[in-house]
């Protein structure tokens, strides 16, 4: 494929100090709002293209940038311990924490609301039953019985279970594999996973709950893990990606897209993530994380102050996001940021002095 001119490939494109990805997580946590804004609010069934929500399709972003991003830090982690300790520090202090704002703020101020009595050992269960990131109790008793979506406080944090999965999994490809046996194991996990989604979403074959959903997200992940091995090959050029587009509209055209569309997915993330001019949204202060993991219990406390659709769907959707917003910052600028100073504990390295505000930051790894 001749696209002219000398090969831009997605490893020259990309710059890892100086790219649009945190902006891009951001605009997909937003979309998680707005997905999540019909049934949470009462207004419907979330919109989406095909047999995937907008929901989806943000989910599945998500996870194809982690495995660009994780695969890359693994690869440069000093050793196991190194990389599990950063992972472990970007995903679990602040989901914890927001298991016990929603469990004893939240939850407790919208009985408050409504003038009932609030359940605190239920709460402390939530809380408890929870901690080991894989969701088991998804309510709390005595709340949410009057609202639209009653089923959980977080319907988000159950995403968190797989991630950390996709993360041990890249751990151990990573660490234990030889180099040059990588690449065809990666691409023989991203075969697998399909096969799995479609045997289960086509063919009716039964599997756990767990490995149906390991299948399906960590298909996207392997993708992005792929692509970050295959970086100094694959062009990045806008020809590809209107190709990668393409490719999406077939997949889900017939009905796959869980199954088959890790790769476009992936490749147009990365491909946005070093073509838009965002590069400064989200580089010193990343609140996409905190959107993502706040959004639906803020939500849900919404849809239960204002009942019955008393709002519009575009202000709930607007007011959902401003709410989100002091949350999201608060675990950025109180737990998240400060955290940072330690991601080098197991690396042989000092904690690293707070940097100033101004001073702009390489892009997380998610």
């Amino acid at each position: 494929m001749n696209l002219g001119g000398p090969l831009n490939t997605i490893a020259s494109a990309f710059n890892p100090r100086h790219n649009s990805l945190n902006a891009l997580r951001l605009i997909l946590a937003v979309l998680v709002i707005v997905s999540h804004s019909w049934p949470i609010g009462g207004y419907g069934i979330d919109p989406g293209y095909g047999d995937q929500d907008l929901g989806d399709w943000a989910v599945a972003g998500f996870f194809a940038i982690s495995g660009y991003l994780i695969t890359s830090s693994r690869i440069s982690a000093r050793s196991i311990g190194d990389y599990l300790w950063r992972r472990f520090l970007r995903i679990y202090p602040a989901f914890f924490v927001a298991l016990v704002v929603v469990a004893f703020v939240i939850a407790p101020v919208s009985t408050l609301v409504l003038g009932e009595t609030y359940n605190w050992g239920s709460g402390f269960s939530y809380v408890v039953n929870n901690a080991a990131v894989m969701i088991r109790q998804w309510g709390i008793e005595g709340t949410l019985a009057n609202a639209p979506y009653p089923i959980t406080w977080n319907g988000s944090a159950w995403t968190l279970f797989y991630e950390i999965l996709c993360y041990l999994a890249a751990g151990f490809l990573v660490s234990f594999i030889p180099r040059r046996f990588l690449k065809p194991a990666m691409i023989a996990a991203l075969i697998v996973c399909a096969i799995g989604t479609i045997a289960t979403s086509s063919f009716g074959v039964e599997l756990h709950a767990i490995l149906e959903l390991t299948a399906r997200l960590g298909g996207f992940f392997a993708a992005g893990a792929i692509v970050y091995l295959y970086r100094e090959q694959i062009p990045s050029h806008w020809a590809v990606a209107a190709g990668a587009v393409a490719v999406l509209v077939g997949v889900v055209s017939v009905g796959q897209f869980q199954a088959l569309a890790g790769l476009p997915v992936a490749y147009l993330m990365m491909y946005l993530g070093s073509v838009l001019p965002l590069q400064k949204v989200g580089s010193v202060n990343d609140l996409s994380y905190g959107m993502y993991i706040y959004a639906f219990p803020v939500q849900q406390f919404l849809s239960l102050t204002f009942p019955d659709q008393q709002l519009p769907l575009p202000v709930f959707i607007l007011v959902s996001v401003a709410l989100t917003a002091p949350f999201a910052a608060a675990s950025w600028f109180l737990l998240e940021k400060p955290l940072h100073r330690y991601r080098g504990l197991f690396s042989g390295r000092r904690p690293a002095p707070p940097l100033p505000a101004a001073a702009p930051q390489p892009a997380r790894q998610s």
